[in-house]
């Protein structure tokens, strides 16, 4: 905690707050990602859906030509088994037509990227036209007025030389109490204070020194902070704060306007002459100033490029960074580069802002109009928030132009054609499109499982399944944050062994434990006719992680779980077979009488000698436990790394590990014999402390499954371990 800094401050009880960081916030476990083709939607684009609907109106239907595609039975199996958040992402080797808008620097970069929501060719009778706009015109406000002596005439002064009366009491209308008078009648001369005005008498507030019958009283201001005009109409185009220039052909002054009231102007500070002639105007815009007031501030807003123009000539370009409507002020980004002479007979200095348009025509949206666009984000007219087209969308190039304004604006062009279309082809769909697909969840940091169940399709070879399966895996281990569920390939009806998974189980290996493999394919209601089908069951066992996670925790077993909506399986497992598929990591779905269907293994295809890393669920846990560590102490970085701070880390997380003890996550009969977080000297010597790095150890014991019940059933033949007893 850091002083409050008391310089400056009288002596007294100051609040200071202080913020102290909360419970660690768990982080998500259960969100899906499912890679694979759909019948539209947007390309190797992570869209997040909350449930089924979404996927059928954005991605359409299921695809049963040239092949039957799994994705949609993948994304529909996990909402149906109790999953909330999915990212599917499609990729497909179809583009969409698209054409990139230049700006107009000199040599132009690519400002925005317009792109055809639907691949393949008729998007290219798409036609896209870019046209200057404009939302607000103004000038910079330009005012003047004649400064004048406000006077009266003196006809009478009491006896007690106090008061003054004058002919026409109307000319005391700019008088007001506290105004230093300078009363004259050739001969002698006073400078009272008025007291108060009553009529046509003015009262003062010492007596003066000469007794008046004839004269003048004038407005005087020792001071020199004010001036005084010969209307108060010639000042409604001045405004407090407003910079000005006096001049009366002999002198000349620039200063600040602090008030107004009536035909008297007050000044922030002093001026050099006291002026009761000549003129008072807006002074010129100098070079280097950074706001200016225009004559109607409607329309521009923070964001606005204008153009600053003399004569229908643009002299410069200035981003308006801020805008008072009461003043009509505005603050420009950067200070003005030329002066601006603002003398009444001077040209005006016309604002205008630059916006352009953007007119798509398609021949299923027809004609879609956005006036006015702008490309800077704070502006409400900002590109990205604006247009919402039903044909295609607009974007920023990545990485975006670094054109600055306003040349990064998109060049005037006519209807120009999108280009480029090419239809989706499944047939050539190669595993480089799958890696491309996974790769678009680098950027997604709230993914904690991945299904790509078209990986298994019969489109793919073994190899294929392989490659794409190793890739999921690398994902995973790369990400660090994620985990891979596997499906098996599919059993030929003619197949009388386990080959098939085990072969391709020995493909695949995790050291960490980041997949878990599943065997065999499920048999679902058959969405587009009547009967079943057999479907991976990626999507539906990333539904049973979700529930599961939901109603007890990440920290159970994702197993003797039933699959509700699965009606069968494709190949019956019984227990002996499923013996030695167990230990190879081969997590098997089986159908049990009376109790439906079930995962029945929690393995990851960690090596069987990596114990550690042996089960779902503790590969999971730490998973969650790490991340929500991670997340929940980022507050840290840059703060003095000292005992204070280890202290308040370590609290941190042994308070939320506490809780994982308590809801069973953690084993042991006490916490510290379940977990324990280390931050010392030992850990972040001096050397380590130089280099701006905190070590904290936190060594935990996960709750494993119990896989196998062993009832010791003792036959005891003397009777002296059973004995029955009566009351």
């Amino acid at each position: 905690m850091a002083l409050l800094s008391t310089k400056g401050k009288a002596p007294g009880v100051y609040i200071q707050e202080i913020t102290i960081p909360g419970p660690l916030s768990p982080a998500s476990t259960s969100n899906l990602a499912i890679v694979g083709p759909a019948k539209s939607g947007p390309l190797n684009r992570p869209t997040l859906l909350t449930n089924v609907d979404q996927f059928w109106k954005i991605f359409a239907d299921y695809i049963e030509d040239p092949y039957r595609v799994y994705a949609a039975h993948a994304v529909n199996g996990f909402f149906a088994e109790g999953g909330t958040e999915c990212y599917f992402v499609r990729i497909g080797n179809g583009a969409a037509a698209g054409l990139n808008l230049a700006d107009r620097a000199g040599t132009p970069q690519t400002t925005l990227v317009v792109t055809a929501l639907q691949e393949g060719n008729p998007a290219t009778a798409t036609t896209v036209q870019v046209s200057d706009a404009s939302l607000a015109t103004t000038t910079v406000q330009k005012a003047e007025a004649t400064m004048a002596a406000v006077s009266a005439t003196v006809s009478t002064t009491d006896p007690g030389k106090k008061s003054i009366t004058v002919t026409v009491a109307a000319d005391l209308a700019n008088f007001s109490p506290g105004d230093t008078v300078h009363i004259d009648d050739g001969a002698h001369h006073d400078d009272p204070v008025i007291a108060s005005i009553n009529g046509a008498t003015v009262n003062f507030v010492a007596a003066m020194t000469n007794t008046y019958t004839s004269g003048t009283m004038a407005y005087s201001d020792p001071s020199k902070k004010s001036v005084n005009v010969t209307a108060a109409a010639a000042l409604a185009n001045f405004a407090p704060g407003d910079s000005v220039h006096l001049d009366d052909g002999t002198h000349t002054d620039d200063t600040v306007i602090a008030s107004i009231k009536g035909v008297r102007v007050y000044f922030q500070s002093a001026i050099s002459f006291p002026y009761i002639s000549g003129t008072v105007r807006i002074a010129d815009l100098a070079a280097g100033a950074t706001q200016l007031r225009v004559a109607s501030a409607a329309k521009l807003e923070p964001g606005s490029v204008v153009s600053l123009s003399v004569s229908g000539v643009v002299k410069e370009w200035a981003v308006i960074r801020l805008v008072n409507p009461v003043s009509k002020v505005i603050g420009l980004t950067n200070p003005l580069t030329f002066a601006y002479n603002m003398a009444t007979a001077a040209p005006a200095v016309t604002v205008t802002s630059a916006e352009f348009t953007l007119q798509i025509i398609s021949p299923n949206a027809g004609t879609e109009t956005f006036t006015a666009l702008s490309m800077d984000s704070r502006h409400s007219h900002y590109f990205d928030t604006v247009v919402k087209s039903k044909a295609v969308t607009v974007t920023l190039p990545d990485p975006p132009s670094t054109t600055p304004a306003p040349k990064n604006i998109p060049k005037v062009i006519g209807p120009a054609p999108l280009a480029g279309g090419a239809s989706d082809d499944l047939n050539t769909l190669g595993t480089n499109f799958y890696h491309a697909g996974i790769d678009t969840l680098k950027k997604i940091s709230d993914v904690n499982l991945l299904c790509v169940p078209d990986a298994v399709g019969s489109h793919f070879t073994a190899a294929d399944t392989q490659d794409v399966q190793a890739y999921m895996i690398q994902h995973c281990q790369r990400m660090q944050d994620r985990f891979a569920i596997l499906d098996s390939r599919e059993m030929l009806p003619t197949e009388t062994t386990f080959d098939t998974v085990t072969n391709q189980r020995a493909s695949l290996n995790s050291d960490g434990g980041f997949a878990g493999l599943y065997f065999p394919w499920i048999g679902i209601s058959n969405p587009l006719g009547s009967g079943k089908i057999f479907v991976p069951p990626s999507g539906h066992t990333a539904g049973v992680f979700a529930n599961t996670d939901n109603t007890i925790g990440v920290y159970k077993a994702p197993a003797n779980e039933a699959i509700t909506s699965a009606l069968a399986v494709e190949v019956p497992v019984t227990d002996d077979e499923q013996g030695p598929l167990n230990e190879l990591g081969i997590n098997v779905i089986r159908s049990f009488k009376n109790e439906g269907i079930k995962i029945w293994g929690a393995r990851t295809i960690a090596p069987q000698d990596v114990t550690a890393w042996r089960f779902v669920n503790v590969r999971r846990l730490l998973l969650f436990i790490e991340k929500t560590i991670q997340q929940g102490t980022r507050f840290a970085v840059f703060e003095p790394n000292n005992l204070t701070l280890w202290q308040q880390i370590k609290r941190m997380v042994n308070d939320f590990l506490t809780d994982q003890w308590r809801g069973g996550a953690l084993f042991g009969d006490t916490p510290d014999r379940a977990f324990r977080v280390r931050v010392d000297e030992i850990l972040n010597p001096p050397d380590v402390r130089a280099l701006g790095i905190l070590v904290v150890e936190v060594t935990v014991v996960p709750t494993t499954p119990a896989e196998f019940i062993i009832f010791q059933v003792v036959q005891d033949i003397t009777g002296s371990t059973l004995q029955e007893k009566s009351a």
